[in-house]
């Protein structure tokens, strides 16, 4: 199958009517004026605004051809910056695509900006004899270019064809792919292949940045600096800190991680960049797992108050590469200083909401029309959050976290002989319980068949629920745990216990093919459909969120801990967004893990006391189940898991992450 998608959809022209036709015409002046005024008024008097054809309304269209499409190759400047130490300023490179109509007419457009550290993996026939690329590898361009967008692909600092150096996520990344912000907005220079000033006079100075994982990240940071002209960002799967992306409070979550980040973006171009990469991995101190000052510019978190540009956040619940955790804590910042805001959740994994098609397109579209083109399409009037359910259907609502959650703590208890502890609102007696771990780290098949005895974990489970609760936002857990050596790691897994039929994955439709956009024998624009697939489980571990008991104090500090002493531990779980249905039951289940990869671990006994331990969840619905919890009378049939293990393999996160990018 092949067709062309040019329309606007139903969607985008229900929104199109909340607003009136924008004006496209320049007020007229005066009809006289005195005689001796005659050549002033003459100079002065208005011109007619040039003709936007991809306006209809207030959405744009298709008007323009990809084929007559301007690519530029251009040189940015750093001012000030030299990452590389060799005594020049550090130079972006940056490939640009603009409709070439729009030039000719003297239309401004706007731009939509993607950097990436990953381009050198890029075809070498995407580029021409001179290095200008002729392929981008995105629908972006397709899409947007003929509607009156341009759109920029740069190379970050101290990969492929930039100078300077990467330095995972702080501010030589930072600066350096802020300063295209600046060139388009003329407060840096810019260069031409032969040397030549390249000034962005075709450009509104208006840019969004988008993209996915590392991509998405840059738009992070670049928007905590508070740069004018950036006045919107997408960020896909994107890490909000560097920290809680190698760590998992107080816990690395793989040896040497850092560096091997560095490592595997560097051109290595210059002799400062290659050491760069022992001194990133030294200073991010996987020996301890401990926080530091050295994080702070690697946490974008701490500066969303600098944000300016409003934020479309796109974050898959089943992502275990870029953890949850990092949208939800960037989501709250935002709220907290106002930022304008949406938000797209979807059940996949590390994916690019473009997975979904039409349904994200259909949401993008309208938001780059209204922050890029001042279109006045009602946008920020609709819904603030769309979310994917775990049966796979969309849908979208008033706000996120949803209308009525609330923090409900949830206590722990284990009655003497119960096969599996309580989980309720009521406090009930309770014995210590202690669990077990090895040398190696638990896999999700620990939460399997609860009602069974196992050494190797403690579970803990709610009532059979009467109706639906949902858990929407970020929860935490709160223990008191004794530890009989120097060390352990320990984690939690949130579970929904009970039969459904829940999303698995979405794969391409084969023998499909569907354009999103224009495009030419290069560069066609069209790419396979794609489904959503579902499959029947009782089982679904859907929160894992790990914790160092060491850092219970605080994570800028590990701690030995001493047999037979008591420890308070509290650790925020990773975002989520699940509805546990009727019928079904809220699991915890505690195992022991290793405290860190670089150090060898024998394994530890862990002994929880429940009565002064809580799981905290922001709830909505009938919670009136979760008031008592009494020990299962029967074996709890749970066989089945709804998802497989996650990947621990940081080569293989790395190859998730380069092609969620693309």
């Amino acid at each position: 199958m092949r067709r062309t998608r040019f329309r606007t959809g139903t969607t985008l022209l229900a929104v199109a009517a909340l607003a009136p036709l924008a004006s496209l015409t320049a007020t007229a002046g005066p009809t006289t004026a005195p005689a001796t005024a005659l050549t002033t008024a003459s100079a002065t008097a208005p011109t007619a605004v040039p003709a936007k054809p991809f306006v209809q309304g207030t959405t744009t269209v298709a008007a323009y051809d990809y084929a007559n499409a301007i690519h530029e190759r251009i040189e940015v400047d750093v001012p000030r910056l030299d990452g590389d130490a060799n005594g020049i300023a550090d130079r972006i490179t940056v490939d640009v695509i603009r409709p070439g109509e729009a030039a000719g007419a003297g239309v401004d457009v706007p731009v939509i900006i993607q950097a990436s550290p990953y381009y050198a993996g890029d075809n070498k026939a995407y580029f021409d004899g001179n290095g200008v690329r002729q392929v981008f590898g995105s629908w972006l361009d397709n899409y947007f270019v003929p509607r009156g967008y341009a759109v920029a692909f740069v190379d970050m600092p101290g990969t492929f064809r930039s100078t300077g150096c990467s330095d995972v996520g702080a501010d030589l990344e930072v600066l350096g792919t802020k300063a295209v912000v600046d060139w388009l907005n003329h407060r840096v220079p810019g260069y031409n292949a032969d040397g030549s000033r390249a000034r962005a006079d075709w450009s509104t100075g208006k840019a969004g940045m988008i993209g996915v994982s590392w991509n998405g990240t840059i738009a992070n940071s670049v928007a905590s600096t508070g740069v004018r002209g950036l006045e919107t960002i997408v960020p896909i799967a994107a890490i909000s800190s560097w920290y809680d992306y190698t760590r998992g409070f107080g816990v690395p979550f793989y040896d040497e991680y850092m560096g091997f980040l560095h490592d595997y973006v560097s051109n290595d171009a210059s002799p400062r960049c290659v050491e760069l990469t022992n001194e990133i991995e030294q200073d991010s101190d996987t020996r301890t797992g401990s926080y530091s000052k050295w994080w702070d510019p690697r946490n974008y978190n701490l500066d969303a108050r600098n944000v300016r540009s409003s934020v479309y956040v796109v974050h898959g619940l089943g992502d275990e590469n870029v953890k949850t955790r990092h949208f939800g804590e960037w989501w709250d910042q935002l709220a907290r200083y106002n930022v304008p805001r949406k938000i797209f959740l979807h059940q996949g994994v590390h994916l690019d909401g473009f997975s979904f098609r039409e349904q994200w397109v259909d949401k993008l579209h309208p938001w780059f029309d209204y922050w890029l083109q001042g279109l006045k399409n009602g946008v920020m009037q609709t819904p603030q959050a769309t979310v994917q359910r775990e049966d796979g259907t969309f849908y979208d609502e008033p706000r996120w976290p949803a209308v009525g959650a609330r923090q409900t703590t949830l206590k722990l208890s284990k009655v003497s002989g119960a096969k599996t502890g309580g989980l309720s609102i009521a406090a009930a007696s309770s014995d210590p319980v202690s669990f077990t771990g090895t040398d190696e780290p638990s896999a999700d098949t620990v939460v399997l068949d609860p009602t069974t005895v196992r050494p190797d974990r403690a579970v803990f489970l709610s009532d059979e629920l009467e109706k639906a609760v949902r858990v929407t936002g970020t929860g935490k857990v709160s223990v008191r745990v004794k530890v009989n050596k120097v060390a352990a790691g320990i984690k939690a897994r949130l579970v929904d216990y009970g039969t459904a039929s829940r999303y698995t994955n979405v794969t391409n439709v084969p023998n499909t093919s569907v354009c999103w956009g224009d495009g030419n024998a290069l560069d066609t624009g069209c790419y396979p459909d794609t489904q959503v697939n579902t499959g029947v489980s009782d089982t679904s571990v859907v929160v894992r969120t790990l914790a160092d008991v060491g850092h219970y104090k605080s994570l800028y500090s590990k701690e030995s801990l001493q047999s037979g002493r008591w420890y308070d531990l509290s650790f925020e779980l990773n975002a989520d967004d699940v509805v546990f249905a009727a019928g079904h039951r809220l699991g915890l289940v505690l195992t022991v893990e290793p405290d860190n990869p670089s150090i060898p671990f024998t394994g530890a006994t862990i002994t929880l006391d429940p009565a002064r331990s809580s799981l905290t969840l922001p709830l909505t619905g009938y919670t009136a189940a979760l008031q008592t919890a009494a020990p299962p009378q029967s074996r709890i049939p749970a066989t089945r898991l709804a998802q497989p293990e996650p990947e621990r393999d940081p080569a293989e996160l790395m190859r998730q992450m380069v092609e969620a990018s693309r």
